[in-house]
């Protein structure tokens, strides 16, 4: 996919080029679509959601690479560094790349005769940022290296922190690192259950389930410290359920939200629409309980998205649906080697078309053509609005906003309380 106008791949100058173009192709854009209509969530979808989690716009000749390489909790080790603006990625996230930068291509050519391993971290607010994960090439084609271009697809792994940076060359670095362990803590109850109990024991699946789980932990904290409610903020399990429970839309339309509570969790970080403060945040927990605990919070947020630059409204977290097996929020690369992590949303506002820009090449959903869609109060570059080239093709639109050009805002109810509020005697 392609945006109006001549792009670079250097992150640092996204914005400026893409303000620049859509300054510029103003005179285009139509008037009557300064308000989107208003939408409905889609009933029915004849769209196959396994076709973007191929990027198949990368091309069909991508050589597969085999095995897989998990290094070592606590090692140390020297990673190459990819850098990039406001790509922040987390373990198990499928990070798409085209670069035709003689130096990345060098690094990545390096990283496939060795173990396929390399690091990916972000700068934010001009620093960069000391965790990162590392990412294996699984899929890669160098066929066009006469023509200056590598294609290839990576799979966010493991966590890491970096103990220290080594400068390559111009924007290319490598790092010592260690390689940070996920820390699984045992059941709350684990010292105090009764065995007595463990015939009625279950992994709850069901409502039914859930209850007789409840019942048997109440018995249980009989003879501890604190209620059994305590402990269940603490139990990884429940935590899961709960996220699983407000997300149960996505699987009613394709979407895989996985059942492992790490990989949940960092499933999570990755769909969610937060900032790119609270989403280092997540990457530096170091146990799924923590980031579950607070993604949690996130999700129950009435939460708006805005522009970034001029806080017009654009879209309600409600708005969110999937477009991918991989959830909410995937990451895609446009023709240029620009990366884009991109939310889908059935319905969005105050955003105008380009109608010049109109076209299926480089789609990251096959069967839609894409238009780029920008600010209509600052003009700065939104996303792309999708539609249906076949009449059978469901639902025949939708959006997709780059993340980095929103920032989101809570909104607050007029009916919320405190704890203490709700509870005036203050115990």
């Amino acid at each position: 996919m392609d945006l109006a106008g001549t792009e670079s791949s250097s992150d640092s100058d996204d914005f400026q080029i893409l303000d620049h173009n859509f300054a510029h192709v103003l005179q285009f854009l139509h008037p009557e679509n300064n308000e989107t209509e208003e939408a409905t969530i889609p009933s029915e979808s004849t769209f196959d959601l396994a076709l973007p989690t191929t990027h198949s716009y990368l091309g069909n000749n991508l050589k597969e690479l085999r095995g897989r390489t998990l290094l070592d909790d606590g090692i140390h080790r020297n990673l190459p560094l990819l850098v990039k603006h406001s790509i922040i990625l987390f373990p198990g996230q499928t990070l798409p790349m085209k670069s035709e930068s003689i130096e990345v291509i060098r690094m990545l050519q390096n990283c496939i005769q060795k173990d396929h391993i390399f690091g990916v971290i972000c700068v934010n607010n001009g620093k960069m940022v000391h965790v990162g994960t590392t990412a294996e090439v699984y899929e890669y084609y160098d066929g066009d290296l006469m023509a200056g271009s590598f294609r290839l697809k990576a799979k966010g792994r493991q966590r890491f922190k970096i103990l220290r940076v080594i400068m390559k060359g111009y924007d290319m670095f490598s790092a010592n690192v260690k390689i940070l362990p996920e820390v699984t803590l045992n059941h709350p109850f684990l010292d105090y259950r009764l065995a007595s109990l463990d015939h009625l024991r279950v992994q709850p699946t069901n409502e039914q389930e859930l209850k007789q789980q409840d019942f048997v932990e109440k018995v249980d904290s009989v003879i501890t410290p604190w209620p059994s409610w305590v402990y269940k903020q603490y139990d990884p399990v429940r935590l899961s359920s709960k996220i699983r429970h407000h997300l149960q839309f996505l699987e009613k339309r394709g979407g895989n939200i996985p059942k492992d509570p790490i990989e949940l969790s960092f499933w999570v970080a990755q769909n969610v629409l937060v900032d790119d403060d609270e989403r280092i945040d997540l990457l530096n927990y170091d146990c799924a309980i923590a980031r579950l605990q607070r993604e949690i919070k996130f999700l129950i947020e009435d939460r708006s998205f805005v522009c970034i630059h001029c806080d017009n409204f654009i879209a309600h977290q409600s708005n969110m649906f999937p477009m991918s097996t991989e959830g909410l929020q995937s990451t895609y690369c446009n023709g240029y080697g620009v990366i884009f992590e991109t939310v889908t949303v059935y319905h969005a506002e105050g955003l105008k078309l380009n109608m010049d820009t109109s076209s299926t090449d480089y789609s990251w959903f096959p069967g839609y053509a894409w238009t780029t869609a920008s600010c209509n109060n600052c003009y700065s570059h939104m996303g792309w609005k999708f539609t249906a080239v076949k009449n059978n093709l469901k639902p025949k639109a939708f959006w997709g906003l780059s993340r980095r050009a929103l920032k989101n805002k809570t909104n607050k109810k007029a009916d919320d309380t405190t704890e203490t509020d709700a509870n005036p005697s203050g115990n």
